[in-house]
């Protein structure tokens, strides 16, 4: 973590690439030692860890991404550099940025009966390990989508949320059945989708590109205000951060019209499981033994 943001230091903002170089090249690294590859799919290990390093300094507000693909100093990177030694990862816990992000984190945890995250791993299966490895993955990725997310242009955001409605099978899956509503008072509605592809029912999308503000109880009001004057009785709001207490609320206690709300993890986790915005890094395949050719019946 030290040589990435000393690297930083002295280069200021850097492509990912050029920043992993910058610090394999800092650290001396031999032939060799890049050579390291993880048994699973073959890759540095060493390329890896700075990648890795990179996502908690990211987390801790130390590294910021000025564009898509771009590493710079955060602000509180001037804090670690003080510390006069190498950086732990315990270092990193009493930022305000790495609280928010591991209480979060760990409400969510607690609302979901197989968390792994308190593994033994004295006392765990490998497939155990690899579940758990693969939920850090994951959840190191929604956190990188609403990273990219909250810093679109909003208009570009809310084609994202039409891209994502239409891979989930909205409008029969094309994307030409998402209709964009013009800039302009548009009474809070972002977009028309045909819910079929006869265009027969019609739903509703607002979408708030926020990067700290909750959506208020009034916001969403006044986007059933505006499906109600537009004879839409179905709706879908979707934001990149939360929605207040009260807005679920009133989401919730309304049957006719219909709305659904989309915070911003559920969105990244939709964008996972559809396909959109990533790209599959790797496949590793796990093998067993066959049984039945070792039974020895034809």
């Amino acid at each position: 973590m030290l040589p990435l943001l000393e690297v930083l230091k002295e280069k200021g903002e850097l492509s990912r690439n050029d920043a992993i170089d910058e610090v394999v090249q800092r650290v001396g690294l031999s032939d060799e030692q890049l050579a390291i590859s993880q048994e699973s799919n073959g890759k540095s290990v060493a390329r890896g860890r700075i990648g890795w390093a990179s996502s908690y300094l990211r987390t801790a507000g130390a590294l910021i991404g000025p564009k898509r693909g771009y590493f710079a100093l955060g602000p509180n990177a001037n804090s670690l550099f003080e510390l006069g030694r190498p950086i732990k990862r315990a270092d990193l816990t009493g930022f305000q940025q790495w609280q928010e992000h591991h209480a979060a984190k760990q409400a969510k945890s607690q609302s979901t009966p197989d968390s792994t995250s308190d593994l033994n791993t004295e006392d765990s299966t490998p497939e155990d390990l690899i579940e758990a490895g693969v939920k850090q993955i994951k959840e190191q990725l929604v956190s990188d989508l609403l990273d990219q997310m909250k810093e679109m242009d909003p208009h570009d955001f809310e084609g994202l949320v039409l891209d994502v409605l239409a891979a989930m099978g909205y409008g029969g899956g094309s994307r030409q059945a998402m209709q964009g509503v013009p800039r302009g008072p548009d009474g809070g509605i972002d977009g028309r989708i045909n819910e079929d592809k006869l265009g027969l029912d019609q739903i509703y999308m607002q979408a708030k590109r926020y990067s700290e503000n909750s959506v208020s109880s009034e916001k969403v009001q006044a986007f059933v205000g505006a499906m109600t004057s537009g004879g839409c009785r179905k709706g879908v709001f979707v934001t990149t951060s939360k929605f207040t207490a009260d807005a679920m609320r009133f989401a919730e206690s309304i049957r006719d019209p219909r709305l659904v709300l989309v915070d911003g993890d559920k969105l990244a986790n939709l964008m996972i499981q559809h396909g959109v915005g990533i790209q599959t890094k790797e496949v590793i395949k796990i093998s067993k033994i066959d049984l039945d050719f070792f039974g020895g019946e034809d």
